[in-house]
């Protein structure tokens, strides 16, 4: 099988990285491609007949056989490339799994603007129905069985859709601890160069993801303002415009009130082991999440996580058997105690149950099965319209 990988680019980020680790689970069985140089296009056309026709220039850069499994396709950022992959749907050739993120409807006006004026003129109907449909030789994966409900809601045949979740780069994150002395001395300069009041052999908490309102990062930087002799390290700093006035929000504050938290180390590194290891533990505490890498990845480096929990999110995990009955849902003094506990007295048969569980279902492996179980269904669905026709 050749297995077209499709998203706008390949900078940092959440998408990236799943889209490296699904490479990595096929590669061994399949023909893996990726295709991410398309960048983003949100300004609308002038007019539909316009709209339409730049969307079939795109056409020549799409696969013309084997499986298209898109990323993200229908949120907004390049609404022509949805287009253009609806239509290749509609031709047949080629298998298309689209896979849902995020929704456009939900907390990003920018995305969702992009879609309703694509072609210069505001039309609900017209953009949902190149970002919402059902066409023989396609199904559609999301990253939780929630999101799975809201997808069916939105037009998509459930037995369409399934759930695919993220892998998890277990060979990264199961390896031992590298030598964390140059890790340390980097960080105390990073600081010191970035005006950060930091002590890199204190004690320290790691947020492993970007600066961003939805991700809730001034809440994490509240909490170790309420956790004397506790550092914070936020991995990435914003990138989009409004995350990016909220971090200089943020940065002021941790300078005006000196705490211990430094923001952007993460994005000197090569890889992120070397953070996870120096933190004595992971903390998140984002109220909207895709899938939730921070609930994960940390137990697979023996590490304990606290903070906030997202139901909706982690009902999988616990569905899976993950164990997260300790994180809270609003960061009151009972809540401050318990991460308190548990970052001083890490709770080892926690750790190695989770660290089971999720080598089980979410390592690179567990994708991989998933993965041929959805190329079944494919197959399936293919012998059943050539017995219809």
């Amino acid at each position: 099988m050749i297995i077209s990988i499709l998203h706008y680019h390949l900078r940092p980020g959440g998408v990236t990285t799943v889209i490296r680790n699904a490479a990595r689970a096929l590669a061994g069985r399949h023909e893996v491609r990726v295709l991410a140089d398309f960048g983003y296009g949100e300004c609308p056309a002038r007019g539909k007949a316009a709209f339409s026709k730049e969307a079939r220039s795109l056409l020549g850069a799409l696969p013309r056989r084997g499986l298209l499994h898109t990323h993200n396709i229908g949120l907004g950022k390049n609404p022509r490339l949805a287009m253009a992959v609806r239509i290749l749907a509609d031709r047949g050739d080629v298998w298309i799994l689209n896979q849902v993120h995020d929704f456009p409807e939900e907390g990003r006006p920018s995305q969702l603007g992009a879609l309703q004026n694509c072609t210069g003129r505001h039309d609900d109907d017209f953009w949902r129905r190149f970002c919402y449909y059902d066409r023989p030789g396609v199904m559609w994966a999301t990253l939780t069985s929630g999101d799975a409900v809201k997808l069916a809601s939105r037009g998509v045949p459930r037995d369409r859709i399934h759930v695919l979740p993220n892998p998890v780069d277990d060979e990264l994150f199961g390896r031992p601890a590298p030598d964390l002395a140059p890790v340390r001395e980097k960080l105390g300069a990073y600081a010191r160069d970035h005006g950060y009041r930091f002590d890199p052999a204190g004690k320290i908490l790691l947020s492993p993801m970007k600066v961003m309102i939805r991700k809730n990062t001034a809440e994490a930087v509240d909490l170790v303002r309420r956790l004397p002799g506790y550092q914070l390290i936020v991995s990435l700093d914003a990138s989009s415009a409004a995350d990016r006035a909220y971090s200089e929000e943020i940065k002021l504050r941790i300078r005006r009130e000196r705490l211990p938290v430094v923001i952007g180390f993460g994005a000197t590194l090569a890889d992120p082991l070397p953070l996870f290891h120096l933190a004595d533990a992971i903390l998140t505490t984002s109220r909207q999440e895709g899938f939730g890498y921070a609930f994960l990845e940390a137990w697979l480096c023996g590490k304990i996580v606290v903070g906030r929990d997202i139901p909706e999110v982690t009902k999988d995990f616990r569905a899976e058997g993950v164990r997260l009955e300790h994180l809270y849902t609003e960061p009151d003094t009972a809540a401050v105690a318990t991460i308190r506990r548990l970052v001083e007295r890490p709770p080892v048969r926690l750790i190695s149950h989770n660290r089971q569980k999720i080598r089980e279902n979410y390592s690179l492996a567990a994708y991989a099965r998933r993965y041929e179980q959805l190329i079944r269904r494919f197959e399936g669905q293919r012998r059943s319209l050539a017995v219809r026709r």
